[in-house]
């Protein structure tokens, strides 16, 4: 299973693909293939274990942003999944990282973890190379095969 971590001095942020529809024949409307995704977040004594659908081309998306920010170390590179689940910004400022998101499992119901923690750059290189994973297994926004 393909995941990325985004880690923090005190919190941490996993998401797995579970499972991919389509690929590789199908692209998704949103970019890439659709596709079910596992989540953790980790921050301080907080722990939210789910899953939630969004497409490849999400990951994509938030590769070339992150990497820009990283790059140039500073910026804001976002993910935000289609379904509006995960809304995820990630901010570069002075050699500091924040991390700062919110995530509701079900969006009929008010209940929102909203969170934020610090990291710095030497954690987000694993980070970019799990995407660059990602990207290089189910392609761009069009998919593998576009």
């Amino acid at each position: 299973m393909e995941e990325f971590e985004l880690k923090g001095e005190n919190g941490i942020i996993t998401i797995q693909i579970k499972e991919i529809f389509g690929f590789p024949n199908e692209t998704s409307l949103m970019g890439g293939y659709d596709c079910a995704v596992r989540i953790e977040i980790g921050v301080g004594s907080y722990l939210v274990k789910s899953s939630f659908y969004t497409s490849t081309g999400e990951p994509f998306k938030f590769y070339k942003k992150l990497k820009k920010c990283h790059d140039e170390l500073n910026g804001i590179a976002e993910f935000d999944s289609y379904e509006s689940n995960l809304e995820l910004n990630i901010k570069y400022e002075l050699g500091k990282i924040l991390i700062r998101g919110k995530y509701q499992e079900n969006l009929g119901v008010e209940n929102i973890l909203e969170f934020d923690f610090y990291s710095n750059q030497s954690y987000f290189k694993y980070s970019l190379d799990q995407l660059v994973q990602i990207c290089n297994k189910y392609g761009g926004m069009k998919g593998i095969n576009n």
